[in-house]
Order: C-alpha cells, then sequence, then structure tokens
C-alpha cells in the first residue's frame, strides 16, 4: 500500500490540538518582509528553535513545491475533506509569495466554505499579492491579518473585516488589535499592553494552557 505524504500538519504548542497548517520555508517565501533594525526578518521565529531541523526544513522545502504544481489547491481542498478539517491557519512560517498562490489559496478557500481559514502576511506590501488577498478577506470563512512593525508602519489600507497584527519592537500603534512581542520587548514586560498581547504569550495564558484552539480570536471574524 502506497502512503500519501500530506500536505497539512495538526496542531502544535501553540495552536492547540483542533488547528491545521500549512508551512513554507521563512524568508525566500516572503516578499512583503521587513528588513533592517526592527524588521521581522532579523527576529524571524521561524530561524530558530525546531524550524532549523533537518525534517523540517526538508518538509517546508516539500510544501513549497507542491505548492507551486497546478494541482495543488485540488490536492489541499481534498484533503481539508478527507481529514475533517475544521480550522486550518496558512503558514506558521513562510508567506504568500505570489499572485498565483494567493488565487490557489483563495480556491482552496471557496472549494471547502465549512473550513475555517486564518493568515497573517505582510504580502499586503507586493500590490500584485494585496489585490488578491483583499478578496480572501472578503470570503466569509476566512480570517486575514495584516502583520505589520516599526519598519513597515502601519498599513495605509486595511479593508473592513481585516485585522492588524503588530509585531512589537517598540510601542505598538492604539490601532492595532493584536501585539506579538519579541523575544527583546518580553525583556521590557512593563512596555507591553497586556490587553493586545496575544494570550498564548502572557504568564497568565501561559499558566492556563491557552492555545489558538481554545481562544479562537483569530480566525473568528
Amino acid at each position: 500500500m502506497t502512503t500519501v505524504r500530506g500536505l497539512l500538519a495538526q496542531s502544535n504548542s501553540k495552536l492547540g490540538g483542533s488547528v491545521f497548517h500549512f508551512d513554507l520555508p521563512p524568508v525566500r517565501t516572503c516578499p512583503g518582509r521587513s528588513r533592517g533594525p526592527g524588521g521581522c526578518e532579523a527576529v524571524c521565529y521561524a530561524r530558530h528553535g525546531r524550524f532549523v531541523f533537518p525534517q523540517v526544513i526538508e518538509r517546508q522545502d516539500w510544501c513549497y513545491a507542491q505548492s507551486k504544481l497546478d494541482s495543488f489547491a485540488d490536492k489541499m481542498a481534498d484533503e481539508l475533506y478527507r481529514k475533517g478539517v475544521l480550522v486550518m491557519r496558512w503558514h506558521v512560517s513562510g508567506d504568500v509569495y505570489s499572485p498565483v498562490y494567493a488565487r490557489k489559496i483563495k480556491a482552496v478557500a471557496q472549494a471547502r466554505p465549512n473550513v475555517r481559514m486564518y493568515m497573517y502576511t505582510r504580502s499586503w506590501r507586493v500590490d500584485a499579492i494585496a489585490e488578491v488577498l483583499w478578496e480572501l478577506a472578503a470570503l466569509p470563512n476566512f480570517s486575514l491579518w495584516l502583520s505589520a512593525d516599526d519598519v513597515t508602519k502601519y498599513p495605509p489600507y486595511v479593508p473592513e473585516g481585516v485585522r492588524v497584527a503588530w509585531m512589537q519592537t517598540g510601542d505598538p500603534p492604539e490601532e492595532a488589535d493584536l501585539v506579538f512581542a519579541t523575544r527583546a520587548a518580553r525583556k521590557e514586560p512593563a512596555r507591553i499592553n497586556l490587553d493586545l498581547l496575544c494570550p498564548t504569550e502572557t504568564d497568565a495564558g501561559k499558566r492556563a494552557g491557552t492555545t489558538c484552539s481554545a481562544c479562537q480570536f483569530c480566525f473568528t471574524k
């Protein structure tokens, strides 16, 4: 019997058991990444820890190759159905790297309207990709987050229903909907707005074992 390798991975310590995810290599699939001091490229969590294990890198590369295939959207939609997935996160690592890939994501979301999907992306900085992102955001089962930081500044355009996740290196803007603190920022907890900080990163959330599966804030419109 032939074993078919799945596109989706299930769960991790942050997501919890009910969230599936599809991941790509960091940096080289992130055309909207911010560079230099205060940018996401320098502090990217997907370049450290378990992400540097050879088996993780190999899988990310394989997923990247799969995402380029014409059959990708059909294969992903089929796998979501077969596995009974209810919630999916696009890209624990990596991002929307082209308009063509963005349209494949849209095709998957449209094919599986009962699957709640969500994504954080800096590809809003690439005009050709952003056009498709706004179409994704309009889908009832898709929650889109624009990732931003001190380098990108607050996005000049945020469509209705789209939220902004801020990578905190300094003080986050009042308009931000959610904050993810860098390791350096966590050393100065007095500066972090706990009302905006992702609950998986707070001391109280960690003590309670909070996961994305339990919180559901990011994938609930």
